[in-house]
């Protein structure tokens, strides 16, 4: 990982932790705890130059494919795949390609609560211009049922949100034989 990509992760974490301390202690509203988290979100990931980093991950191009390829191994059959928080559209450009290379048909979707990533993405995707939604994750609301909506955690929702967020996914949005799609997951530890 950068090193400045790693410093300014250890930025962010704090952030988090200080954020999510004022919604514990009633110093901000639940909007209040998105709309901050959003501006901080778009404006770190907006600092970068390029479409891993510019969708939070830090690596090169080979620890990209080494910690997503992995979402692959949950695809079954062609259909739709709708990634929550897409950010600028990168994992859902690279599952499509990937999944073309093994034979599957994927319509890509992506929802984001970030004007700025969501503009990026389209400029970036403009095949898939239709296929990108600003909304709140939390509360958005889809005309379609996916097969396939990948999560890349419970994260981006204040705590007492994740299972609820995950179940309203999977209750509203996943279509019958779908599958919910949750990582990759890491974290680092300097013990191990």
């Amino acid at each position: 990982m950068d090193k400045d990509y790693a410093l300014s992760m250890a930025n962010f974490n704090e952030f988090n932790t200080y954020v999510n301390a004022a919604l514990d202690n009633d110093e901000i509203t639940k909007d209040e705890w998105y709309e901050i988290v959003n501006l901080h979100t778009t404006k770190w990931y907006l600092s970068y130059d390029n479409p891993r980093a510019q969708s939070g991950h830090g690596g090169d191009e080979y620890h990209y494919r080494f910690s997503h390829l992995p979402i692959i191994e949950c695809l079954y059959k062609d259909g739709t795949f709708l990634d929550v928080g897409c950010a600028n559209g990168h994992l859902m450009e690279m599952v499509h390609k990937w999944a073309n290379a093994i034979g599957f048909d994927l319509q890509v979707f992506g929802v984001d609560i970030s004007e700025g990533l969501i503009e990026l993405a389209k400029k970036r995707l403009p095949q898939w211009y239709d296929n990108f939604y600003i909304a709140n994750r939390y509360f958005w609301k889809s005309e379609i049922k996916f097969d396939y909506i990948h999560l890349m955690g419970i994260g981006g929702y204040p705590e007492y949100d994740e299972r609820i967020c995950f179940e309203y996914y999977m209750e509203n949005y996943l279509a019958d034989g779908g599958r919910m799609i949750i990582g990759p997951y890491w974290y680092e530890n300097e013990d191990t």
